[in-house]
């Protein structure tokens, strides 16, 4: 298995492949769930329920690890950690985008609509301090 160049790294890193976040229930098991991403060639943006048990796991203890694979042949993955840092999504800009990014056109909008309508989102900003990339 070999790691991505930088520019296979950047293309895998803009499909649109979901970001698996790991971080650190009250009891010290990682709680791993799927989540839609941007990726702007430093960090990861997240946007999630405010009231979400990711949110209230990183509140408490911002130490976060990730994955992001392929699940068919050709096998690709990144892998990595860092802290993340959390912020009010107040605009609902970057859930927007998400919606726009892994949506089709036709879709996007009404889901948008949908996920604000749910209740107040935070955005999650991941900085890998540690990144690993393969394929093979």
């Amino acid at each position: 298995m070999d790691d991505m160049t930088p520019e296979q790294l950047k293309e895998f890193l803009n499909s649109k492949a979901l970001i698996d976040l790991a971080s650190i229930s009250p009891d010290g098991y990682p709680h791993a769930m799927p989540i839609w991403y941007e990726w702007d060639g430093e960090s990861f943006r997240m946007s999630t329920l405010a009231s979400s048990k990711k949110i209230r796991n990183l509140e408490k203890n911002p130490k976060a690890a990730f994955s992001i694979a392929t699940h068919e042949l050709p096998y690709k993955a990144v892998v990595g950690r860092g802290d993340a840092e959390l912020s009010e999504d107040t605009d609902g800009a970057l859930i927007k985008r998400l919606c726009y990014r892994y949506l089709p056109t036709d879709k996007a909008e009404m889901y948008y609509t949908m996920l604000i309508a749910r209740g107040p989102r935070t955005q999650i900003k991941l900085t890998p301090t540690w990144m690993k990339s393969w394929q093979g």
